[in-house]
């Protein structure tokens, strides 16, 4: 037996119109829709764009402290350096800047301790 040819038929206009492949008219309008949608979704973009930098700014310009626990509930770590390693402060070698920090440590440590104190007698 002989390989039988198969012969193709085209699609009338008629048969394309009728899939709504063809007239230039749905065409049309497909693409105006999808253009209108497409400027619709861009419109939105920015009004989400604009609200994320207004967040943005009031969370940067909060306290310090709401910063930090925002950083850790979002999982970032909290020294923004990218290569891991903290500063290091330069040693204090200037006797008057000691002794007031000094002073300062211990003031600071007898208010703690009145403070314990003061929690002790109220229990």
């Amino acid at each position: 037996m002989s390989p039988r040819t198969v012969k193709r038929r085209r699609r009338t206009k008629a048969q394309m119109i009728a899939a709504g492949i063809g007239s230039p008219r749905t065409l049309l309008t497909q693409v105006s829709e999808l253009v209108s949608e497409n400027q619709a979704l861009v419109r939105e973009n920015k009004e989400l764009q604009t609200i994320i930098a207004r967040v943005t700014q009031v969370v940067s310009s909060g306290p310090r402290g709401s910063r930090r626990s925002l950083q850790e509930t979002a999982g970032r770590p909290t020294a923004p350096r990218s290569n891991g390693h903290r500063r290091q402060r330069r040693r204090i070698t200037d006797p008057a800047t000691l002794e007031r920090r000094r002073a300062a440590l211990a003031k600071a440590r007898q208010v703690l301790a009145e403070k314990r104190a003061a929690g002790k007698a109220a229990e």
